[in-house]
């Protein structure tokens, strides 16, 4: 429900004679305009308390604007619940149609005093057209008042919220339609306040005329996310073409989708891209990619930590996760990384934690498949074993990719992206050196051009640049991954090949692995190897 639906609902309480009604917000101004406004065009009074001013009645004078006038003897609750019962007397025709709005009295209803006082209250103002609203940031109710309160949740600025903030911030300067959008775009999930602030910040800096706007009121989010505390936020500027190599269908997808986000796309009828799960051999760039993914599509990215989740105090852990979910669907447009989704939930042992993991991860799967907040998953996964089916499945994800080692070609581009990340130009015989590192992942090639960059500067320190000779030598003694575990290597290379998953590069990895025979002196493997049923027929 946007901000419109929510307070057109107050509206309709209020002719419905609800006497008592509880908004659950922090916008406190907010709040109190929208309310002020209803009461206006319904031709009540209105009347605001809070413990610093007192109780004040808002008068609209000629120029649009409202006069104050303070009330006397309304300094506390019960000298304000008083005056309101004392004035709450029919006087045939004569009575005055009036609302009052309350800030923050919910800390005050654990005095029997105050929650009894209002429940004869909400008997009273029913038959004489009088509302009293309460403002508070949570639900606190008592249970004696329960069944005279109606809760209503205020949303946080919606689009034509936010085009008013930034028309006022704008101050008449003419802003192209897509920019405005991006800002707005930029901007949804902040309170007025936070909202106003980033827009000044953002024509401050560069102006309203450059997308470098919008990053810099999604950086404002950052703010949001550290007061969560759950969900991590990633500062990055990885470019999607110059920091990943290959992988060029899955860079193809993710471009194309971020034309949905364009305001004309809106128009044509585009929906936004929900998510994608990446599996595939560890080290081969899933991580990067979400990275790059924000980074590209100039939103924040944000990372779901499944340890900050799980709490030991019981309901805890369903609680975070849903809170979670809030803030980052509040921050939309985001991009949210969840890491190594298989281990953080394994739903398997439901006995040894009472069921919260298996809970946990249905409140995941439900909100991925019914989410209509524009927040883009980025999943990744190294154990295809252990990803449960309903992940697996049509609609929690637009797609899967699967990200196999990299092909000769990829790996020679990604040796060009790590020699030019450390002002290395130098190699000319990049398809040798590409050739001598087959069967390396992204992660062990940037290892080869650290580890030559020490051999180049132990041999002389006066030498900037590193040759061949240097990357060659760091190559020799390393036995890469896919070398030292090849049985799950080839395991999860075979579900790429399946076509449960889309390849996320564009040629196929032809070069096969090696498996050693069982009982061969070479085949050396860890204990859990060893329990992985792959491995063994018995």
């Amino acid at each position: 429900m946007n901000s419109k639906e929510t307070f057109e609902s107050i509206r309709e309480l209020i002719k419905a004679d609800y006497p008592l009604i509880y908004a659950i917000t922090t916008e406190y101004n907010r709040t109190m305009q929208y309310v002020r406004n209803i009461g206006n065009r319904l031709g009540y009074q209105f009347f605001s308390w809070d413990c610093i001013d007192g109780l004040k009645e808002h008068k609209k004078i000629e120029s649009g604007r409202y006069s104050l006038t303070a009330t006397p003897n309304c300094d506390d609750y019960i000298g304000l619940l008083n005056y309101i019962s004392d004035t709450s007397i029919e006087v045939g025709e004569t009575s005055e149609k009036s609302i009052i709005l309350i800030e923050d009295m919910h800390r005050n209803f654990d005095n029997p005093e105050v929650f009894t006082h209002l429940r004869k209250l909400a008997e009273k103002l029913k038959e004489l057209k009088k509302h009293i609203v309460l403002t508070g940031p949570f639900v606190k109710i008592p249970d004696e008042l329960e069944k005279y309160v109606t809760v209503v949740n205020i949303p946080l600025p919606d689009r034509s919220d936010l085009k008013k903030i930034l028309n006022k911030v704008a101050d008449e300067v003419a802003i192209n339609e897509d920019l405005e959008k991006n800002f707005i775009d930029s901007a949804l999930g902040m309170t007025d306040m936070e909202a106003d602030l980033a827009f000044r910040l953002a024509k401050v800096r560069v102006g309203f005329n450059t997308k470098d706007a919008a990053q810099i009121i999604a950086r404002e989010k950052e703010q949001i996310i550290k007061k969560s505390g759950i969900l991590d936020y990633y500062h990055v500027n990885d470019d999607l073409q110059r920091s990943l190599g290959g992988l060029e269908n899955l860079k193809s997808w993710l471009t194309q989708r971020n034309k949905a986000f364009e305001r004309k796309a809106k128009e044509f009828g585009l929906q936004e891209p929900k998510g994608i799960l990446l599996v595939g051999v560890p080290g081969c760039g899933k991580s990067l990619t979400a990275k790059c993914v924000a980074a590209e599509w100039r939103q924040p990215l944000l990372k779901l930590d499944i340890g900050k989740v799980f709490q030991a105090e019981v309901g805890s852990s369903e609680n975070n996760i849903r809170q979670a979910i809030a803030t980052a669907e509040a921050v939309a447009p985001c991009v949210l990384w969840i890491d190594e989704i298989e281990k953080g939930l394994n739903v398997g042992g439901g006995e040894k934690d009472g069921g919260t993991n298996s809970r946990v991860f249905s409140t995941i799967l439900t909100w991925m498949q019914e989410k209509t907040k524009p927040v883009f998953v980025v999943a990744t996964a190294n154990n295809i074993q252990a990803l449960p089916p309903e992940l697996l499945r049509k609609g929690r994800f637009d797609d899967i990719f699967f990200v196999d080692l990299p092909t000769k070609e990829e790996r020679k581009n990604i040796f060009n992206i790590h020699l030019a990340k450390y002002q290395q130009q130098s190699i000319k015989d990049i398809d040798l050196v590409a050739g001598k590192a087959k069967y390396f992942s992204g992660a062990e090639i940037e290892e080869c051009v650290k580890e030559a960059m020490f051999i180049a500067y132990n041999e002389n320190p006066n030498v900037s640049q590193i040759t061949a000779t240097h990357i060659l030598s760091a190559i020799e003694p390393i036995v890469p991954l896919a070398l030292t575990m090849p049985s799950q290597i080839n395991f999860l290379r075979e579900f790429g090949k399946s076509k449960r998953a889309r390849p996320a590069s564009k040629e196929p990895n032809t070069e096969e692995l090696a498996v050693p025979e069982k009982g061969s002196k070479n085949m050396v493997r860890t204990k859990q190897e060893k329990s992985f049923d792959i491995y063994d027929d018995n």
